[in-house]
């Protein structure tokens, strides 16, 4: 591995590296706007420009490699990278200064405003002042569609999402047009954003607010959020996501990118706008025996007085409620795994499975199997089970499935559903107990891919609405007598 030096500092890294990502390893944040990790290198927006010694000009560390070391001294510096220089300092500046001067001083209005680079990097590296005496240049009103919402007065032209419509959804919307003073994100003529899936994604990538999401724009001040490291339930790997919440309400949904992992980097459309599920809404539901109001402890005496349990549960839940669930069952071999919702390949890079069901896996090393509901059904159906526990997600049940596991709660004498909202297939069962969701608790996953993700509590619950493993606790406790 060739050794750098940055700023005086030794460091060994890959050939090939980026002077960009070199830097990030000691520390030292390159400012920049047109680079992404997910992206092909541009170097249009001169902002990450470091002194190189030898080199007669500053160059951009984003496109910038690490040479090989040579061969008859392998142990040498090979390049000497120096970051905060007089040049680089008035280069920066100098470069802000360009940017800021047509960019309209809307801040106040601006969705992006607080987590905006172009606020960061002004006040980081910018002059403080402006030269521009001149009217600041104008562009028309144009129409991305239902989802986004382009204002072209703030773009900076960094064609972040220009290459992202090309390189990563591969819709080629977005294009740059005219040269110059002229030069504009535009689309090709009669086409939107609507029909790109992961249209929200360029929303993520702007680094101003040039480009905003029409369901989020002007409802929630950014620093009023607060940020929980989550996973979003409808991808097939559980893609990790920032639960962005304040009120004991989810505002929005972003991705959460993890180092060294590509992949992680964007979030389908569905994923983005699944938020609205898990804000509650009116009073939370309570427990039902026979369809008619119950208490905990009366649904808990005629779990245990039943007989044989056997339990079905969904792999769309954490591996903590899988374990816990799985106690329920009388037997080991009585816990069955459902789930069958599918999730069409649209980025192969980006999903490596089609199964939406992403704990399948989880679920599977705690005993449930899947695919043997059929087997279920014959168990009941002969007598050898007189009570099941069923831990369900309609979003995730296809018709199909959903009729036969209707078949199996009407075939035995006692069922038990667990859901966070009630469901029709949930109302057929004897029993109805609502459960927490997974922005009201702390649990974890095991995807497709054999990738442990967490996730963590970003809402409360309602009063009296407990997460599985307490309430299968409160099921399984031993009732005291009277």
């Amino acid at each position: 591995m060739p050794t750098i030096k940055i700023n005086d500092v030794e460091l060994s890294v890959n050939t090939g590296t980026l002077v960009l990502d070199a830097c990030r390893q000691v520390g030292i944040d390159i400012p920049h706007y047109c680079y992404h990790p997910a992206l092909t290198p541009v170097a249009t927006c001169r902002m990450c420009l470091v002194d190189i010694k030898g080199q007669p000009k500053l160059a951009t560390s984003c496109t910038t490699t690490v040479p090989p070391a040579p061969k008859d001294n392998p142990d040498a510096v090979v390049m000497e990278v120096f970051t905060n220089t007089p040049a680089v300092a008035d280069a920066r500046a100098g470069v802000m200064e360009f940017l800021l001067m047509n960019h309209p001083l809307d801040c106040p209005i601006c969705d992006q405003a607080g987590e905006c680079k172009l606020q960061d990097y002004s006040y980081n590296y910018g002059s403080g002042d402006s030269r521009m005496g001149e009217v600041k240049r104008r562009y028309r009103y144009e129409d991305l569609g239902a989802k986004i919402v382009i204002d072209k007065n703030r773009c900076i032209h960094c064609t972040r999402c220009v290459r992202f419509t090309r390189e990563i959804s591969g819709g080629g919307e977005l294009t740059v047009a005219s040269r110059g003073s002229h030069l504009e994100v535009t689309t090709f003529t009669g086409k939107s954003m609507d029909q790109n899936p992961f249209a929200g994604n360029v929303v993520d990538l702007c680094p101003v607010g040039a480009l905003t999401s029409r369901d989020f724009r002007f409802k929630k001040r950014v620093w009023y959020l607060k940020s929980v490291p989550s996973i979003s339930r409808h991808s097939a790997l559980g893609n990790p996501i920032w639960m962005d919440h304040e009120g004991n309400q989810v505002h929005r949904f972003r991705p959460r990118p993890l180092e060294g992992k590509e992949t992680t980097h964007f979030i389908s459309d569905e994923e983005r706008y699944a938020y609205v599920a898990y804000n509650r809404k009116g009073q939370a539901p309570a427990p039902s025996l026979k369809g008619a109001p119950a208490t905990l402890d009366a649904i808990r005496e005629v779990l245990q007085g039943v007989g044989t349990v056997a339990v079905i549960g969904q792999g769309t839940f954490g591996c903590d409620t899988a374990q816990r669930l799985g106690e329920l069952a009388s037997t080991p071999e009585l816990r069955y795994g459902s789930g069958d919702k599918t999730i069409p390949v649209l980025l192969p890079k980006y999903q490596t499975s089609a199964d939406g069901i992403f704990n399948r896996r989880g679920f599977t090393e705690r005993g449930f199997r899947f695919g043997t509901l059929d087997e279920l059904l014959a168990k009941v159906q002969q007598g050898a089970i007189k009570a099941l526990v069923l831990l369900h997600d309609a979003a995730f049940t296809s018709n199909k499935e959903a009729e036969l596991l209707g078949q199996i709660l009407k075939a035995a004498p006692f069922s038990l559903a667990l859901e966070v909202e009630p469901s029709d297939l949930g109302r057929a069962a004897t029993a109805w107990l609502p459960i927490a969701s997974c922005a009201e608790e702390n649990d974890f996953i095991v995807n497709h891919d054999g990738e442990l993700r967490r996730y963590q509590k970003a809402l409360q619950a309602p009063k009296g609405i407990l997460t599985v493993p307490a309430l299968v606790k409160e099921l399984a406790a031993v009732p005291v007598p009277v």
